[in-house]
């Protein structure tokens, strides 16, 4: 079994206004240096597959079909943790 963790951005083409709005607090809040803030989503999961192949398969199709806009969004993906089944 393996855990997966999966990150999904918008594009850096795509305007991120919650980005922008949380750059724009924190610059209220005395932090100017704090510049460019992009906004995603992260997914964690696990899959019953042996092999890197298989795991790299599943993850990318449904992150195309079901959990990502491909058309504006980007998606990568870490494995974290693999459990060994008995």
């Amino acid at each position: 079994m393996k855990t997966i963790e999966l990150f999904i951005t918008l594009q850096r083409q795509v305007l991120d206004t919650q980005g922008q709005t949380l750059t724009r607090a924190v610059h209220d809040l005395g932090y100017p240096e704090v510049n460019d803030i992009r906004v995603g989503k992260v997914l964690y999961m696990t899959v019953d597959e042996a092999s890197d192949e298989a795991v790299d398969n599943i993850v990318r199709t449904l992150s195309e079909k079901l959990f990502a806009n491909t058309v504006i969004e980007e998606y990568s993906y870490n494995v974290i943790e693999a459990e060994e089944t008995n």
